[in-house]
């Protein structure tokens, strides 16, 4: 898709000011821990993506990028704080600018304003995971299955799949519940017909002969056929009020509500205890009620979610896809304290049905006493009536389910005091009243036979259309799942093969027998690795932390192969090899110059060897390669050769700053210190601590730089090299007439840095030390590239003396006499 040719950092997180030239190539920045490097990644995530990852995801609560984009001294100022990208686009044959302000992050300008440009950019943008940081590397490896399975297939830009696998298992257990509610309001209302007829089995016989005794008692037409449209009572008249009471019935209604509330002194009920213990794990874990708090909260969320700003913060987010993956991976996060919520609803649906048989109970004894006009009973049945209504209302809600515990230990029922006295009392009236005739009773009979068996018939309807919308959505959810697991172990087959592939050429020579295996299946995406052919198992069971990095690293190589295939042209990895072992990292190179020659991979690192082998292997070079020093919160980043160091110095001195302009000079000189020291092989005092010094390092530098240049002017007088004899004679007199002229003034450097005597020193006083420093330094260096003098072989006898260009190929070895 595209190729970075520069970029320009102003202003942007420990970043100052800065240009990097990419030139469309692999670029590696390298330096110490907190000098700076994963600014620049992040500068160039942000001016591509308009977001940076390190200040997203788990632990970056109080993070933002408004906040914490600019440099901590324009946190008041984010306009001052922007990257611009030179961006080069292969297959339009075109380029442009891209800016992008932390002040207006979603708002990029894009220069020029060509249709085809924005919409590549646009992609781009949609496609964060190009940053591989190295906190991100295990979450491939060492996660749970469920996770993982959620973090590639966002990756993959597959995770509304795993978001549709969610929602069908929702709804199936939603649907499973309902049924199973249904079923048991079936069975309630069953039990109650048969209890009323006085038969063993709704049989169409058993029920003929219960109903037909009565209808013809009655004179009533007996049924010929019990079937679902026959209506029991049919052909009889309503009994007036003041025969509506069947004493047998009455007292057979009223015996049941003794029995039940016998039970409820008697036996405790194990769905209220098993809410009073869940309550109590709740009370006793703060974090567990937190957790599903924001369960909650995002589960409200996630259905007002329209668009990309989030329903509850109004945070704008890049797009819909990207607020919904964040919503559920919280979502995701809460699933243990989902599961207790489950197992409090699941128990408090159960106990709400034992609520509404008592009120049913209750609604009959209600019936009974408004008939006998028994005022003081009625109110007794009203009050407690009221009182289960809301209890059974409490029980539907979690919050409110919470607040229920004191009762739920007590007993749920919470019969009133006196209510078993007047019951009792109630049940003598209506036992002493006279005996009805038999008529009446068969009346009451049919009349109470039809509403029970019409109240079966309605719960077996509802039970039948539950059932099969469980039946349907279980189908729905079985069948997705199948449909999913079977597309994405063709993905995965795929994606294992070149995890595969990578791991062997990164592991040259010591597995090459090695192979992966995922296995995706309801939510999860299982990942065992071969262990030197002793079986399949789990990365984290025998491989070392280093394969461990390596792995994560092959994975997400070949899941962005897979994902972006040839649009996969630029990768911005930030430590990822940190781990992995020294003699690998080679053939990291090599698999990233072999399986990826079309990327554009801008790398940082701590290690310095990692960085050499990176120029080694030709990765990259040294013109597509940054070392940085060290790094302060005024100056941000000091950068090896540095064109722009000296503008800064002089840019500080103009402003009067001497207290600026010194401590970047004398950073300047101690990395520029250590780096000839390094590549000239100049001898210094051995410090276990590596605290070098520039009073330590530059001198013996610079000695080894003489030495070397007599060497070169020997060795040129050996083999009658006149040409070379005079560079080499001309830059060995320049270093001493520069080394002299430092020696006159690099005491006052040393003060203003380590003694604060900067203040007293003005402008004028300073600029001269800079420009011995200046001059100095350019003695070590390519007049053309600029690049520091090194010898070669690194021994102790070496034989050229080079620079990177080869303008300088000064040869130290003498003609043999």
């Amino acid at each position: 898709m595209i190729k970075i040719v520069s970029a320009h950092i102003e202003e942007f997180r420990g970043i100052r000011k800065l240009d990097i030239n990419l030139d469309q190539k692999s670029f590696a920045i390298s330096g110490p821990n907190g000098s700076g490097k994963s600014g620049v990644i992040d500068a160039i995530e942000f001016a591509l993506t308009g977001q940076i990852s390190r200040l997203t995801g788990t632990g970056t609560k109080g993070l933002s990028l408004s906040d914490h984009g600019p440099h901590v001294d324009h946190i008041k100022f984010p306009d001052a704080a922007f990257v611009e990208l030179e961006v080069n686009f292969p297959t339009l044959g075109k380029s442009a600018k891209l800016t992008r302000k932390v002040s207006a992050p979603k708002k990029p300008k894009i220069e020029p304003n060509d249709p085809d440009i924005v919409s590549i950019l646009d992609v781009v943008a949609q496609h964060p995971e190009i940053t591989l940081a190295r906190r991100e590397i295990l979450k491939f490896i060492l996660v749970e299955p469920t996770k993982r399975s959620a973090q590639i297939q966002e990756i993959l830009k597959i995770d509304e799949l795993g978001q549709t696998r969610s929602a069908l298992h929702t709804a199936s257990s939603k649907l499973n519940r309902a049924a199973m509610a249904a079923e048991k309001d079936t069975q309630g209302k069953k039990n109650t017909l048969l209890q009323h007829l006085g038969i063993a089995s709704l049989s169409a016989a058993e029920m003929l002969g219960a109903v037909n005794a009565k209808r013809e008692l009655l004179g009533l037409a007996i049924h010929d056929a019990m079937t679902a449209e026959t209506i029991i009572d049919q052909g009889l008249a309503e009994p007036n009020d003041e025969q509506s009471l069947n004493k047998l019935a009455a007292l057979i209604e009223l015996d049941k509500l003794t029995k039940m509330i016998t039970g409820l002194d008697q036996v405790t009920s194990p769905d209220a205890e098993a809410l009073v213990v869940l309550i109590e794990q709740l009370e006793n874990d703060a974090q567990l009620l937190v957790s599903l708090q924001q369960r909650e909260l995002v589960e409200r969320g996630l259905k007002l979610v329209d668009g990309p700003a989030c329903p509850m913060c109004d945070h704008e987010w890049p797009d819909e896809a990207h607020l919904l993956s964040h919503l559920h991976e919280k979502q995701q996060k809460s699933k243990a304290a989902g599961e207790l919520k489950q197992k409090l609803t699941d128990h408090a649906a159960l106990l709400s049905t034992n609520v509404g048989s008592l009120k049913a109970l209750l609604l009959e004894t209600h019936r009974i006493a408004k008939v006998e006009n028994a005022a003081d009973m009625l109110a007794s049945v009203i009050a407690w009536g009221k009182d289960l209504a809301v209890l059974q209302e409490r029980l539907k809600s979690f919050s409110t389910i919470l607040e229920l515990k004191d009762r739920l230990a007590s007993g749920w029922s919470a019969i009133p005091e006196d209510f078993e006295t007047k019951l009792k009392a109630f049940v003598e009236a209506i036992r002493a009243k006279p005996d009805q005739s038999a008529t009446l009773a068969a009346q009451s009979f049919l009349i109470n036979a039809e509403q029970r068996f019409k109240d079966y018939k309605g719960a077996r309807k509802i039970e039948k259309n539950a059932q099969k919308a469980h039946e349907a959505g279980k189908i729905a959810y079985d069948a997705w799942c199948a449909a999913m697991e079977s597309e994405l172990d063709a993905l995965y087959e795929a994606v294992e093969d070149d995890f595969s592939n990578f791991y062997r050429v990164l592991n040259d020579g010591d597995e090459q027998k090695f192979v992966a295996r995922f296995k995706a299946t309801e939510g999860r995406l299982d990942f065992d690795v071969n262990f030197y052919e002793r079986g399949l198992f789990p990365p984290g069971a025998f491989h070392s932390e280093g394969h461990q990095d390596g792995m994560g690293v092959c994975l997400y190589l070949a899941l962005m192969k897979r994902l972006l295939g040839n649009n996969f042209t630029v990768a911005l990895l930030d430590d990822v090899v940190m781990s992995v072992d020294a003699d690998h990292r080679y053939q990291f190179c090599k698999l990233l110059m072999t399986e990826f020659r079309n990327t554009q991979f801008v790398i940082a690192t701590h290690d310095k060897v990692w960085a050499e082998q990176m120029r080694s292997a030709k990765l990259v070079t040294r013109k597509t390669s940054m070392v940085f020093d060290s790094w302060s919160v005024d100056t941000g980043p000091l950068v090896e050769s540095n064109p722009e160091i000296w503008a800064e110095i002089d840019a500080a001195l103009a402003k009067g700053k001497v207290e600026v302009a010194a401590p970047i000079l004398r950073r300047h000189m101690e990395f520029v210190s250590r780096l000839l020291a390094d590549q000239l092989g100049a001898q210094t005092v051995f410090r276990a601590d590596n605290s070098y010094d520039l009073g330590g390092l530059l001198p013996s530098a610079m000695s080894r730089l003489s030495n070397l240049l007599g060497k070169a002017v020997d060795s040129a007088q050996s083999w009658g090299n006149e040409d070379q004899k005079t560079k080499a004679y001309a830059r060995k007199k320049r270093l001493k007439q520069a080394n002299t002229q430092k020696g006159e003034d690099d005491w006052t450097v040393n003060k203003a840095v380590h003694f604060n005597e900067w203040a007293n020193f003005s402008p004028n006083d300073f600029k001269p030390i800079v420009q011995a420093f200046k001059d100095l330094l350019a003695c070590a260096q390519c007049d053309d590239c600029g690049s520091w003098l090194y010898i070669t072989p690194k021994s102790i006898s070496p034989e050229g003396l080079r620079c990177s260009c080869n303008l300088v190929n000064l040869n130290l070895k003498q003609k043999p006499k």
